[in-house]
């Protein structure tokens, strides 16, 4: 299925140099009304360690134009890389749900849209 938004961000890393990059597909909202997020890394910072910058920006960027909480109203899926691998044990995708504020973190083999 293809995104039916998409979009580059740059986010502050510790280094003012070397700012991280993530490419963010949107898809249509699942069955349960959550739209499904694909975050992929675009540098070689982990997308993981710097998730509540890369949400806020999400927020302010793209989901407050469409009066969406991106904790509330979607799922994250963070594509593995070989470092996500080793930490989180996840072949393909790192999924982060929110129970309020907590991170609940699982492994997804495929972004599930439409269920």
């Amino acid at each position: 299925m293809q995104p039916m938004f998409q979009r580059d961000l740059l986010y502050p890393t510790e280094s003012i140099v070397e700012p991280g990059s993530v490419h963010v597909n949107i898809y249509n909202p699942n069955s349960q009304g959550k739209m499904p997020v694909e975050i992929e890394s675009k540098t070689n910072h982990s997308p993981i360690q710097y998730l509540d910058v890369i949400l806020r920006i999400m927020q302010s960027e793209i989901f407050d134009r469409i009066l969406l909480n991106v904790k509330a109203n979607t799922t994250i899926y963070i594509k593995s890389t070989e470092e996500i691998k080793k930490e989180y044990g996840c072949d393909n995708y790192v999924v982060v749900r929110f129970d309020k504020d907590e991170k609940v973190f699982a492994c997804a083999d495929t972004i599930h849209i439409g269920e």
